[in-house]
């Protein structure tokens, strides 16, 4: 899935950028425990803008779309086509799937997964509303790692797929970048601090029994 983004090293994310041709953003606070329906920064083709997180269909608000259902709404194509963009992060934080993961039920476990250089794109797009833009992070099936506790993940872009999306107008291209990350990722058990939305700070990334004095206090 993807329900939670670490976008809190800006010097990492400003390679990242720096390396796709595009003006960096401005340097901004770090954000360790991003929610949805909260603000994150995109990339267009134009411009790097902030939008809100998760688009509104029939009366709620959805932090993803899966590529499969994509492929199968003409409405959802042509919001790809012409608002597609990129989220930066820093990484993203995933926890086990226990109804299709029997074997993680009853351990108290949630996963950062971040890559060797400290940030990456995901694939999404905007959507225009009368209340904002908003926008959708792409998931599709999920990389050998990350099969391991969940059947889905974000769709990772390398920096060379991450110029070609966003070239590209027509959604068939798109959607055949919508595949599981063949490259290195990072992956540890952390904190059950980042569990509670209202919980930022760098106790989020702290590995997994860290911090657990503070929880029920904050």
């Amino acid at each position: 899935m993807c329900g939670r983004l670490n976008v809190s090293e800006s010097s990492y994310i400003q390679a990242l950028i720096k390396d796709l041709g595009m003006p960096t953003f401005p340097q901004f606070e770090p954000r360790w425990n991003v929610t949805p329906g909260t603000l994150i920064n995109v990339i267009t083709q134009k411009q790097t803008t902030a939008v809100r997180w998760g688009i509104n269909f029939n009366g709620f608000s959805h932090p993803n779309s899966r590529a499969s259902t994509i492929i199968k709404r003409p409405d959802l194509q042509d919001c790809l086509a012409r608002y597609k963009c990129l989220v930066p992060v820093n990484g993203f934080y995933e926890w086990p799937d226990t109804k299709r993961y029997p074997q993680w039920r009853g351990r108290d476990t949630r996963f950062h997964i971040s890559t060797p250089k400290g940030a990456m794109f995901l694939a999404a797009f905007t959507k225009p509303t009368d209340v904002g833009w908003q926008a959708n992070i792409i998931t599709t099936d999920p990389t050998k790692d990350i099969a391991e506790f969940h059947h889905r993940s974000p769709v990772i872009l390398n920096p060379s797929q991450a110029k070609e999306w966003l070239q590209h107008s027509d959604p068939r291209p798109l959607l055949d970048l919508c595949q599981p990350y063949t490259g290195e990722l990072k992956l540890y058990e952390c904190s059950s601090f980042v569990d509670d939305a209202r919980h930022e700070g760098e106790q989020c990334l702290a590995p997994a029994g860290q911090y657990a004095d503070q929880i029920s206090l904050i």
